[in-house]
C-alpha cells in the first residue's frame, strides 16, 4: 500500500518566510454587541438612541482615517517596495502573474475605504440632525406634558 502524496501547496513556487508570516487584526476598539443597549419591542415607533447614532458617526468617521493610514502603508510596500521575492527573478515572475491581480484590486479596495466610510459618517450626522430636528420640533409642537396624575374622571 502507497502512502497519499504529500498535499502541494496552491502556490507557485516554495512558501514561507517573512512575507507569509501571520499576523494579527488590528484591535477594535468600538462598541462590540455585549455592550450596546437591549432593543426595544419593535410595535411600529421609530426609537432613535440620539448618543448612540452620533458614536457611530464619529466611529465611522475615525475609521475613515485609519484606513488612510492602512492606504498609505500598504500602498507604499505594494507599490514601491521590494520587487516581488526579492531577487530570485523566477520565482518572482511567477508570483506577480499569480497574485499582481488580487494585490492590484486590494488596493483598489483599501484605497476606496475611506472616503466609503467617510460618507457612512457624513450619511450618519445627517441622519441624526434630521431626526434630532424633527424629535425637538414634536416636542414644541406638543407642548410642555402634562403631569399624569392618578384620579378619576
Amino acid at each position: 500500500m502507497s502512502t497519499p502524496p504529500e498535499k502541494t501547496p496552491d502556490v507557485p513556487g516554495p512558501t514561507g518566510g517573512y512575507r507569509n508570516a501571520p499576523v494579527s487584526d488590528p484591535p477594535y476598539n468600538g462598541s462590540s454587541p455585549s455592550q450596546l443597549p437591549p432593543l426595544p419591542t419593535l410595535d411600529g415607533s421609530l426609537v432613535v438612541d440620539f448618543s448612540l447614532l452620533a458614536k457611530a458617526g464619529g466611529d465611522a468617521s475615525s475609521a475613515a482615517a485609519t484606513m488612510d493610514s492602512a492606504w498609505q502603508a500598504l500602498s507604499a510596500v505594494a507599490l514601491f517596495g521590494a520587487a516581488p521575492w526579492g531577487d530570485d527573478a523566477a520565482l518572482g515572475q511567477g508570483f506577480d502573474q499569480a497574485f499582481a491581480q488580487p494585490r492590484d484590486d486590494l488596493l483598489k479596495a483599501v484605497q476606496a475605504l475611506p472616503a466609503t466610510l467617510r460618507n457612512l459618517a457624513d450619511a450618519l450626522g445627517g441622519v441624526h440632525s434630521v431626526l434630532k430636528n424633527g424629535d425637538d420640533t414634536a416636542k414644541e409642537i406638543v407642548g410642555p406634558s402634562p403631569s399624569l396624575g392618578h384620579g378619576s374622571v
